[in-house]
């Protein structure tokens, strides 16, 4: 989620909002870690007002995206935990009339299918699936000889498609 946040950095924006997924996974708190280490890297200050409690469904992100709108958010990208809270967000504001990417940059996380045939298809970023499972395996046989065993992170890989730009002059 790092990286992403990086690519917006990189795309101009400095408001970059976020819908966070539930509190209580741990995938959720690790990607709105790393968007906080972006912003911080790039001398960003964190503004908790940008960070919107969505969820993890397309419902949550549609109710995420019509609180972002009522407020009036100066966000020039959003963020979202996952790919299906995105689609739910994107539906809203380009049903708004809001331009993807030219208005408001969006990205999500996870590369499900629905993303690359979105409205906009979607910048995500792609879980490496195959190493996940091999690295299970090799843990869970490494605990069953009865091995020390650590926490593994494994890079993903940004897909950048057409739902991110430059921030527009307005």
């Amino acid at each position: 989620s790092k990286a992403l946040t990086e690519h917006l950095i990189e795309l101009g924006h400095r408001r970059i909002a976020f819908f966070t997924g539930p509190q209580v996974a741990p995938s959720a708190n690790s990607r709105l870690e790393g968007y906080r280490r972006a912003l911080r890297d790039a001398g960003i200050e964190f503004d908790d007002r940008l960070v919107y409690a969505a969820g993890s469904t397309i419902d949550e992100g549609v109710k995420a995206a019509t609180e972002f709108m009522d407020e009036k958010c100066d966000a020039t990208a959003v963020q979202c935990v996952n790919d299906l809270v995105a689609v739910g967000a994107g539906n809203v504001f380009l049903d708004q009339g809001i331009k993807i990417p030219g208005d408001l940059s969006l990205a999500g996380f996870g590369n499900i299918l629905t993303s690359e045939y979105f409205r906009v298809p979607l910048t995500t970023v792609r879980q490496p699936k195959f190493r996940l499972g091999a690295q299970a395996m090799e843990v869970m046989q490494a605990m069953l000889r009865h091995e020390q065993v650590s926490n593994r992170l494994l890079s993903a890989e940004l897909a950048i498609r057409q739902s991110t730009g430059p921030v527009s002059e307005k």
